[in-house]
């Protein structure tokens, strides 16, 4: 009976006779037997091979052996059965010393002259013959490379240079020669005279070569002679590759190098099939950069040094331009520092480039020869690249994209190094550098770039990309060397300005879809960071030019695109700058962050699109949305702070209290430290001239007064920091008194104080140099900026640069300084004092002296400076905008005052009627700018209007009653920007008492 509980079940029983394990063995029986029967098979197919081998040299040898013997012993009687035997014997190895000897005697048989013909040739007729002997001739050569040093070596090698004589073969058809050579090329005729070659060489004892070395030099051109090579014969790439030695032409005997050169298809032959066929430029040596360097060096000796390049005109200029580039193209980057022997870790930009230009760590330099170095250097001679650039204005368009690439590679080359800027003198030179940059505008630039997105993002694939960024480079330092009354001169600039302004559009384009869409690395398609760069410098330079001298349409440099929805920029932007600052380091630091993080123009590029265009490229947005980016970057700056509430627990005040008899000092001594925190609310309580503390609770206007003042005293030139050019500007004093450690300490309490004006939005009377506010914004400084500073070394410089023989100016490479009437010399390179300003050099020299006076006489009291305003303005939140708008952000703008404007923004109380101001306003109208701008000052301190208009004065423009006493003069506190009007009802007097007012200086003290 079943049980649900199985406890009724029967143990199982097996049948089975075997055991529980008997199949898992037999398995493994089967595969090992199996794997023995494999193996055996193997040995015995191992044995079957080696026996074959064995059985194969063993009857070579004795083949070879018995050829051996019948040549040695003469039983071959023919020229050309031994040429067969030859051939046979050639192809295994062994017995050298025998082999050599029958070599010997079948190479003298073979080239006695019978009745005018050497026996080798008198066979021709016979089948096959034709191409034994090429195969023996390159055999003989490959036995002669074993142990080319020797006496039998010498005899063969001027055997074959008999048997290769062409008058042996004139009774061949061009076909049979031309098949005779195309098998000394297959069976590595020029290689196997390469290996032959580089040993002699590699042996031959400091300034002694070898005289094998001429024969070996001979027998590699020598079949050229029998059949002319073309651009597809095989014996281009080998001859390329022997061009690839290093040294090559430095290493043979004199008379080798002049048949090499007469003989050396190098123009007819070589360089129009590489050009053809940049493969062939990838290949064998050239595949290296050692290699590459080698063909340049001998290359550039051959054409240039040996003036083949010259003689062979506009077509073989324009082989040479290809080939040159291509290589140029392939070489590892900063080639040029192997060639002048420097070898640093990190590629510098040039002296033209913004501070910020990319740099890159370089790849380890080559271990070049110096006379391979020497000849590559030719390549970047102003000589060459003059003759270059005349074969290129005066042919055809099409020279114009290999010449941008092989100029281009120059340049890539020399990075960092004075050749660079030697480079671009050199293509710029003249009428003739006029003319080419005219030619690349028109030929190759001009229509061939659209405006959109899409020129960026295929930017490497367009076929006038070389011409654009050649052009680029070249028009980029002609505006750094151009002052400005030469740019508008039609016979000096190279370009009109409509064509200017063409160019430049499509920089901005470029540059902005660079900057909205990114960079890639070289490999793709879209533009690089370099090249956005690039176009970003020349839009730059263009539009500071602009602001200086107007030559474009207001809204011209701005982005199209941009204006159709600005708050929805302003909206993306604000959401970038949350995103950017929360990737900066020190996020994760709870406690508010006072103080400002520089980041480079180009971090920010790479983080945030919208915020790269506006530090990068910000001409192209509209001027008010920037403004607005700027105000709504300090409104979240002030939340993120809690400034915005005083009741919030972040919300950092600070009291002050300010004697007015010593109020610089007092400012210092208690708001210097103070540093990022100066960005709170500071409360000031003033002390009259008897130590009475003044009645009042400052809820801001107090602050605004003591700034202003404040400014005005420190700005004082009789103090020491500051002088003002020509133009009433200040700069700071590049004096080293003004370089003592207290005196920086006030150049940083200086900037501070700027910058909390501009965080609260409070105008200074105040006009800076415009070299000295373009170092706010990060800019570097030029030749044209120097006018700001020192207008007579401008123009001495601007002499110099015009000057035909700079050499009798008698200058060189120093500066004089004068400090307290004790004047003293700087070098500005190391043994500046004994190099002398010349005709190739002076730009180098301008921009120098510049350099100098415009930023290293400077840089401590700048650095001071701006780490002092950068505590309470972020350094990204300035490069918004360009000198003449940082200009009008601290102090309004440069304009008519606009009274319509100024009424309609103005607050009046405490009149009963509003006849007075009425007549105030009709009075105002009849003053000069001048008089308006003072009315302004002394309502506000500041006589310039705000910008966008009075709507954005802080606090607004406000007129109040101030009695019926009419002998009063008016009144004002420009810390509230309020006119304290008497009741005037006579418009004479309300104008008389006004003007005396306004002239008087009368102000806060006399309310």
């Amino acid at each position: 009976m079943w049980n649900p509980d199985g406890s009724g079940r029967h143990a199982p029983v097996n049948l089975s006779t075997a055991s529980a394990s008997s199949s898992s063995a037999l398995l493994t029986s089967i595969r090992a037997q199996r794997q023995a029967r494999e193996e055996l098979r193997a040995r015995e197919h191992a044995a079957t091979t080696i026996q074959r081998v064995w059985r194969g040299r063993q009857s070579a040898a004795q083949t070879h052996e018995q050829i051996l013997q019948s040549l040695e012993s003469g039983q071959v009687t023919s020229v050309e059965k031994g040429a067969r035997s030859l051939l046979l014997l050639l192809s295994t190895g062994g017995q050298r010393e025998r082999v050599g000897q029958v070599l010997d005697q079948w190479c003298a048989a073979a080239v006695v002259d019978v009745s005018g013909t050497p026996m080798f040739a008198t066979s021709f007729q016979s089948p096959g013959y034709l191409a034994v002997l090429p195969l023996v001739m390159a055999r003989i050569l490959r036995f002669v490379s074993g142990a080319p040093r020797t006496a039998l070596a010498a005899r063969l090698l001027t055997s074959l240079e008999a048997m290769l004589s062409p008058s042996a073969y004139v009774s061949l058809t061009p076909a049979d020669r031309a098949d005779f050579v195309n098998v000394l090329a297959q069976q590595r005729w020029v290689e196997t005279l390469d290996t032959t070659l580089q040993i002699l060489v590699a042996a031959s004892p400091p300034k002694k070569k070898n005289p094998l070395l001429v024969p070996v030099v001979r027998l590699i051109v020598a079949p050229l002679a029998l059949s002319p090579a073309t651009a597809t014969s095989p014996m281009v790439q080998p001859l390329l590759q022997l061009l690839a030695i290093p040294a090559l032409l430095t290493s043979i005997p004199l008379a080798s190098l002049t048949h090499l050169s007469s003989t050396l298809p190098l123009f007819s032959v070589l360089l129009p099939a590489a050009g053809g066929n940049p493969a062939l430029l990838s290949q064998g040596s050239l595949n290296s950069d050692l290699g590459r360097a080698a063909f340049l060096a001998n290359l550039a000796t051959f054409g240039i040094t040996g003036g083949m390049l010259a003689r062979h005109g506009a077509r073989g200029a324009a082989d040479w331009i290809r080939v040159v580039g291509i290589v140029l193209g392939g070489l590892g980057e900063g080639w040029g520092r192997w060639a002048e022997n420097r070898k640093p870790t990190e590629e510098l930009p040039p002296i033209d480039s913004d501070d910020e230009a990319p740099r890159r760590a370089l790849a380890p330099a080559v271990d070049i020869p110096p006379n391979v170095s020497t000849k590559l250097l030719l390549l970047a001679a102003p000589a060459h690249l003059s003759t270059l650039a005349g074969f290129v204005v005066n042919g055809p368009p099409s020279l114009l994209q290999d010449y941008s690439a092989f100029v281009l590679g120059i340049l890539h080359a020399f990075r960092g190094s004075p050749r660079w800027e030697g480079t671009l003198d050199s293509v710029m030179e003249g009428k003739r550098g006029r003319a080419l940059l005219k030619l690349l505008w028109r030929e190759g630039v001009r229509g061939r770039w659209s405006s959109g997105r899409e020129a960026w993002d295929s930017f490497s694939k367009n076929p006038s990309k070389p011409a654009l960024v050649l052009l680029s480079q070249l028009y980029c330092h002609y505006l750094l060397l151009t002052p400005d009354d030469e740019f508008f001169a039609p016979q000096v600039n190279p370009l009109s300005i409509d064509e200017v302004l063409d160019l430049s559009s499509i920089w901005r384009d470029l540059a902005y879809w660079g900057y909205m869409h990114g960079v890639g690395p070289g490999t793709t398609a879209i533009g690089t960071e370099e090249q956005r760069s690039l176009f970003t410098r020349g839009v730059t330079r263009l539009s500071e030019r602009n602001a200086r001298r107007k030559f474009a349409a207001d809204e011209f440099w701005i982005m199209q695109t941009l204006q159709a929805d600005p708050k929805g920029f302003i909206e993306a932007v604000k959401f970038e700058a949350a995103e950017f600052d929360a990737v900066e380091p020190g996020h994760e630091n709870p406690q508010p962050q006072w103080g400002a993080r520089y980041t480079t123009r180009r971090q920010i590029a790479y983080i945030s699109p919208r915020l790269g265009l506006l530090n990068n490229l910000p001409m192209a947005v509209p001027f008010q949305t920037r403004l607005e980016v700027f105000r709504q970057f300090i409104k979240a700056d002030r939340e993120r702070l809690g400034i915005t509430s005083r009741y919030d627990p972040r919300h950092v005040r600070h009291r002050a209290t300010i004697r007015r008899s010593d109020l610089a000092h007092d400012g210092f001594r208690q708001l210097n430290d103070v540093g990022p925190l100066l960005k709170g609310t500071i409360e000031i309580t003033f002390v009259d001239q008897w130590g009475q503390e003044e009645a009042g609770i400052d809820g801001g206007g107090l602050f605004k007064e003591f700034l202003t003042s404040l400014n005005k005293e420190a700005f004082d030139t009789e103090r020491g920091l500051w002088l003002t050019n020509y133009n009433n500007e200040l700069y700071p004093n590049p004096h080293q008194y003004a370089t003592e450690p207290h005196q920086l300490a006030w150049y940083g309490f200086i900037g501070r104080v700027l910058g909390k004006a501009l965080y609260e939005d409070i105008l200074v009377d105040v006009s800076f140099a415009g070299f000295f506010l373009a170092k706010w914004l990060g800019r570097q400084s030029y030749l044209d900026d120097l006018a700001s500073l020192d207008r007579d070394l401008y123009r001495g410089l601007i002499l110099l640069k015009n000057y035909p023989e700079p050499e009798e100016l008698s200058l060189n490479f120093t500066v004089t300084e004068e400090d307290f009437g004790v004047a003293r010399s700087v070098d500005l390179v190391p043994g500046g004092s004994d190099i002398a300003v010349t005709a190739d050099n002076r730009h180098e020299y301008i921009q120098l002296v510049c350099r100098y006076k415009l930023d290293k006489q400077f840089s401590l009291q700048s650095r001071s400076f701006f780490a002092g305003l950068s505590d309470l303005i972020d350094p990204k939140w300035l490069r918004m905008f360009d000198q003449t708008e940082l200009a009008q952000l601290l102090g309004g703008e440069e304009t008519p005052i606009d009274l319509v404007d100024l009424r309609e923004h103005t607050n009046v109380t405490g009149f009963e009627s509003g006849y007075t101001p009425q007549l105030f306003w009709r009075v105002v109208s009849t003053f000069t700018q001048e008089q308006q701008r003072a009315l302004l000052r002394f309502v506000t301190s500041c006589s310039r209007p705000p910008l966008l208009g009075f709507k954005h004065l802080n606090p607004g423009f406000a007129i109040r009653n101030s009695g019926a006493d009419t002998e009063r003069l008016p009144t004002a506190s420009s810390c509230a920007n309020l006119l304290k009007l008497p009741d005037y009802k006579d418009e004479k007097l309300l104008r008389t008492k006004l003007l005396q007012a306004i002239t008087s200086g009368a102000g806060f003290d006399m309310s």
